[in-house]
């Protein structure tokens, strides 16, 4: 009894699993900004389908900075302070297939997240955009993509942050 209620729980999980077309993995982008993404689609049936990516981000801001060497004599730089962000990002995406394999993808984003830079100013991201590019699926479970998300930032608070980020990635998934 045992080992049929062992096979059908298998059967059910792996089985829903192969129909909804699972892929995990992982997004290395760069652009204005850079960063890793542990990511995650989901098939809906059809060409439709979820993302879902997180991750950290890492990237500049310019800030001038000004030094008062002496009584009437200063000294100023323009510095460049790291600034750290942990995002969550989510986009639905319509697919294509171009030949056996090889297909592209395009569909709305959106982006929550919490960050610091080194002066000690924490802020939140709230954004959105669009994600497309174009992926290859081998022949064994194994997917990699191409894609560009640009967004924009609805809680641009400071003229030291981006309004606008543009990120170009390279995604490896492993398929279920």
């Amino acid at each position: 009894m045992k080992k049929i209620v062992l096979t059908f729980v298998a059967v059910v999980v792996f089985g829903g699993m192969a129909f909804s077309q699972v892929s995990l993995g992982g997004r290395f982008y760069s652009g204005l900004t850079s960063g890793i993404e542990a990511s995650l689609l989901y098939g809906m049936g059809g060409n439709n389908r979820i993302e879902a990516d997180f991750g950290a981000s890492f990237g500049v801001m310019t800030k001038t900075y000004s030094t008062h060497l002496a009584p009437g004599v200063s000294y100023s730089s323009t510095g460049y302070p790291s600034y750290y962000v942990v995002t969550a990002t989510g986009s639905y995406q319509w697919t294509f297939n171009i030949i056996k394999g090889f297909g592209w993808f395009v569909g709305p984003a959106a982006q929550l997240g919490l960050g610091s830079n080194n002066d000690g100013d924490f802020y939140m991201r709230l954004a959105a955009g669009a994600q497309g590019g174009v992926e290859y699926k081998f022949d064994f479970p194994l997917q990699v993509s191409l894609d560009v998300r640009p967004m924009l930032d609805f809680l641009h608070l400071s003229d030291s942050r981006s309004l606008f980020d543009l990120g170009v990635a390279a995604g490896v998934r492993y398929c279920f």
